[in-house]
């Protein structure tokens, strides 16, 4: 079996046959901020706690730590990472006497990290993995508790590791792939279930050894949904709800292998993209064989955006037609009606490499967000700009160009849950830092100027309560934990400054 990888990578590609829409709706505002002497006033992200011990050897770059925030039981919980193989689990009720370890998992000697992954909170127990030089990677679960955080089972006895993928609550109990090496060179998916005891950590269903796992695992009216493919059987939607006799397949999409491009939620179910060739399709399921339908088929790569109302938005380039720029286009949702909506500008169309692509894109509040990044000759892009659309061409806005260029590390696009967007950004005096957005331009600020040098770089936001926490880098000894309103909103800094 072909393991593929169960996350999206969206991209867009040159333009196929068939590829003219109706014709665009119109162009989108390139409006200024009016003049402000700063954004929001000091004090309004505030660190809650260093956790990471100073002259302590840190992570590289590339591992930032504190990571994987989660919630569990109005807690929040996250762990660190140290060189020589150090981890801690943490939990967190958002003051500096209330960030606390829960348990710490000793140096191990070595030059790798623990790397504790895949928190899941299921009931009264927070999944987890965990690599150890004697279990190898194996299923952990805690109840906040260092007497309560203890390994499930050794799926595979030894230091070898268990391969896990999906995690999720489904009817009560942990729901996960596992993927299990068969000789000589193939492996098998299973399905699983645990409720946090050896005993009862079972495998419901064996899903074979020719189908690969793609795409999301996703969520939808209490069971999951989620995508094999094989050369025999093709494309498949499946759907469980964690047992063997509600495991089953809902339709066969297509009998080759095309690219799951993206899989997004909605309401009562999903939408999906299958890239084919030069053609990119758009479907919708409710779980249900009747309710899963090709809404559309588009003449390019295409990339899924999200859905706004009663249709679902993608993007695509328009290659050596009159110039490299993104195009932003709509389908119904009841099927068909595609229609381009608008084509954002290129200010460095016909340069070497200055083909556009999307980055990310989300939505918050009734508005659908995105990072458009400008490419170079070289792996970085040269300007990542920030637009924002309600799904008209008037209403389609660019809010800020400094995003971040790094090719490794793109700038975060996070929904607050209060009607704003949390990103991070930069003015020419300072670096990346947070900053937050209503959709207009008037309501684009910096929260925070948390760096004293080059920046906070702040990732990982996640919304608690009324509060949201996030990590970012303040100075020595180097990322923090900290937090900031949920319903933060910041004035606009000068239009040079954005």
């Amino acid at each position: 079996m072909r393991v593929k990888a169960w996350w999206a990578v969206v991209g867009v590609g040159l333009v196929g046959c068939g590829g003219v829409e109706p014709e665009t709706v119109g162009e989108p505002r390139l409006s200024e901020a009016p003049v402000q002497a700063q954004a929001c006033a000091p004090g309004v992200a505030v660190k809650v706690k260093d956790v990471i011990a100073p002259g302590t050897p840190l992570p590289p770059p590339w591992r930032p730590s504190p990571y994987g925030l989660s919630v569990f039981q109005g807690t929040l919980y996250f762990a660190t990472d140290v060189v020589g193989g150090q981890s801690t689990l943490w939990k967190s009720d958002g003051t500096t006497a209330g960030t606390v370890p829960v348990k710490e998992f000793p140096d191990e000697g070595t030059t790798g990290y623990r790397a504790l992954s895949g928190f899941t909170a299921v009931g009264s127990q927070l999944f987890f993995s965990v690599g150890d030089a004697v279990l190898g990677r194996e299923l952990w679960v805690t109840d906040g508790t260092a007497a309560g955080t203890r390994p499930v089972v050794d799926l595979t006895p030894g230091p070898a590791s268990t391969q896990f993928a999906g995690p999720a609550q489904v009817g009560g109990a942990l729901g996960f792939f596992r993927i299990v090496p068969v000789a000589p060179s193939g492996s098998r998916l299973e399905l699983w279930r645990s409720d946090g005891t050896a005993a009862g950590t079972v495998r419901t269903v064996d899903l074979g050894t020719q189908s690969s796992l793609v795409g999301n695992v996703m969520l939808a009216g209490g069971q999951r949904l989620f995508f094999l493919q094989d050369a025999v059987n093709g494309t498949r939607l499946w759907r469980s709800d964690g047992t063997a006799a509600g495991t089953s397949v809902i339709k066969a999409l297509d009998a080759g292998e095309p690219l799951l491009s993206d899989v997004r939620a909605t309401t009562g179910g999903i939408v999906f993209a299958l890239r084919d060739g030069g053609d990119t399709e758009i479907w919708k399921s409710d779980g249900t064989a009747a309710g899963t339908v090709r809404l559309e088929t588009f003449g390019h790569v295409s990339s899924l955006l999200g859905v706004l109302g009663s249709h679902v938005y993608v993007s695509y380039v328009s290659y050596g037609t009159t110039e490299d720029r993104l195009r932003l286009a709509r389908v119904s949702l009841s099927g068909g009606g595609k229609t381009t909506v608008t084509t954002l500008p290129n200010p460095f169309a016909g340069q070497p490499g200055a083909q556009p692509y999307l980055q990310v894109a989300t939505t918050a509040g009734s508005k659908l967000y995105l990072s458009v990044a400008i490419g170079s000759p070289g792996p970085a892009p040269r300007l990542v700009e920030l637009w924002v659309t309600d799904g008209t061409a008037a209403g389609t806005l660019r809010l800020s160009t400094g995003l971040s260029t790094s090719d490794e590390n793109w700038s975060p696009l996070f929904n607050t849950g209060s009607g704003t967007l949390l990103f991070g950004s930069r003015s020419p005096n300072d670096g990346q830092e947070p900053w937050v957005t209503d959709g207009t331009v008037a309501n684009t600020g910096r929260v925070a100027d948390i760096g004293p040098e080059g920046g906070s770089s702040p990732q990982s936001f996640t919304r608690l309560g009324d509060r949201i926490f996030f990590v970012a880098n303040g100075g020595p000894p180097g990322n923090a934990l900290w937090a900031m309103p949920a319903s933060v909103t910041c004035p606009a800094l000068a239009p040079e400054a954005r």
